[in-house]
């Protein structure tokens, strides 16, 4: 007979920094206890009762600091969608998040490589729109285009 697994209850938190995948900075998400355990430990969210709610992070909860970050995602957006990047492969090389990563940052964008939508690494030449989540469900497509 196998046993059955308790459903973990999921507990509300208050993330204090970006995290690809779960939310923005200010926003309130559930998450499991083990990583809720982990984000407390790295210092990237607290626990989302009333008190703290309402007293220490107010300033992270108020509407118009969402909608300049929000404004701030929109122009990041635009800004990656105007560029194109060129990358030149050979038989033994492939794209990577990773390396278009680099190049971003080169140009003076940071983003995180979890956020660039790549299944898997580019072999063959030709032009690719990647999807590149922004925050606040914002995509942006970037041009790539890859030469033998």
């Amino acid at each position: 007979m196998k046993k059955k697994r308790k459903k973990e209850e999921k507990l509300p938190i208050l993330l204090l920094e970006d995290i690809v995948n779960l939310g923005q900075k200010g926003q309130v998400v559930k998450v499991r206890k083990g990583y809720f355990r982990y984000l407390v430990s790295q210092g990237k969210a607290v626990l989302a009762d009333e008190k703290k709610l309402s007293k220490e992070l107010k300033p992270l909860l108020l509407s118009e600091k969402i909608k300049t970050r929000e404004n701030l995602a929109q122009k990041l957006k635009e800004e990656i969608e105007k560029l194109t990047i060129d990358f030149k492969i050979s038989k033994y090389t492939s794209v990577t998040r990773e390396k278009i990563t680099k190049i971003l940052k080169d140009k003076g964008i940071n983003i995180a490589k979890g956020s660039i939508e790549l299944k898997e690494k580019i072999k063959e030449a030709g032009e690719y729109q990647l999807p590149i989540k922004v925050g606040y469900n914002i995509v942006a497509n970037l041009r790539v285009i890859v030469k033998d």
